[in-house]
């Protein structure tokens, strides 16, 4: 076999490892910004006790829930109720192998990266509806086709919300959108429209609030999670913080520059040192979007289901389409 071939499966490899280890300390930090912000939002201390200033409280309540009983309901379908919390975990921790960290830091520098992303996010809705269908419960039923329901809807203005910036940019891949936002300005200033319809889109495709329909707990207990326990549950409490990671980084990759800084990037700065410079940026820019998203989850009520389905299709897929084609005569009228 062709040593680069053998090179390049190695790579690869280490750097899927590497984003698995990653997704755990993601979620432990998303967590304790959670407990923190909100709880300083209802001018409370949030957790203090555990750690330095609380900062191993999430710690410990990700040790506490893999250390539950690990129950299957006596009428579930074992064998889908056990693969489903690894269908979503998964759908999520592979969505990582396309994000650009910084200059070369990428798992997978596909030239369709963007539509893998797309690819591989469907798979999540697979997953939550398996769980709502084998766990031979009505309110995770519920759960699970309120998931489908909402997912596909929003996929479709997530999907094309990009399409202006795809179309200005001429690429599909993550790395060469980022370039051209290093030779032409942050695609924010030229995709205002499709930066809203994406943030919104979003939330509601990873179900934070106020999309959270799909696990409202004043009606469905916890969605497609009642019969979940232990680390089964523990997968599904992950994937649903790794998506908001994922999604926040795909956020300012698209429309924030990803590693690029505020300002030109410093020319001395090469090999590692702007890698580490790149990575810098990255994961802040990336957890201000996090942090914005837990402070929305402290701020606003969640909607009616008919009100989420109704944005989705007659606000957002409108307001999609119509900067797609005024981006398309644009491009086509100043050749851009």
């Amino acid at each position: 076999m062709d040593f680069e071939l053998l090179l390049g499966i190695g790579r690869f490899l280490l750097a899927t490892t590497l984003l698995l280890l990653l997704t755990v300390p993601t979620a432990f930090i998303i967590i304790q910004m959670e407990m923190k912000i909100i709880a300083q939002l209802a001018l409370r201390f949030g957790p203090n006790r555990i750690g330095p200033k609380g900062i191993f409280q999430s710690t410990i309540h990700g040790f506490k829930v893999l250390a539950k009983e690990d129950t299957v309901p006596d009428q579930a379908d074992r064998g889908t109720f056990t693969l489903a919390p690894w269908m979503v975990y998964m759908a999520a921790a592979m969505s990582m192998l396309v994000i650009p960290f910084a200059p070369g830091a990428i798992a997978a520098d596909f030239n369709i990266g963007i539509v893998y992303f797309f690819a591989v996010l469907g798979l999540s809705v697979v997953g939550l509806l398996v769980a709502g269908w084998a766990s031979y419960n009505k309110y995770s039923l519920l759960g699970g086709l309120r998931a489908a329901a909402q997912m596909v809807s929003y996929e479709i203005p997530l999907t094309l919300s990009i399409v202006g910036a795809v179309v200005l940019a001429g690429t599909l891949s993550f790395s060469e959108l980022i370039q051209w936002q290093l030779d032409h300005g942050w695609l924010l200033i030229w995709q205002p429209v499709g930066l809203v319809i994406f943030y919104i889109a979003s939330l509601a495709e990873i179900n934070r609030t106020p999309f959270d329909m799909v696990e409202a707990d004043s009606e469905l207990v916890a969605g497609p999670f009642t019969e979940y326990s232990g680390m089964r549950f523990g997968f599904f409490f992950f994937a649903e913080y790794v998506a908001l990671f994922i999604m926040s980084g795909i956020l300012i990759s698209l429309f924030f520059g990803g590693w690029l800084a505020p300002w030109p990037f410093p020319a001395q700065l090469g090999g590692f040192a702007g890698t580490l410079y790149g990575i810098f940026w990255f994961f802040l820019k990336t957890y201000i979007f996090v942090a914005i998203a837990v402070w929305m989850r402290g701020t606003l009520p969640r909607v009616r289901v008919d009100q989420l389905m109704g944005v989705a299709w007659k606000v957002l897929l409108p307001l999609a389409l119509v900067n797609l084609f005024v981006t398309a005569i644009a491009v086509v009228v100043f050749d851009l």
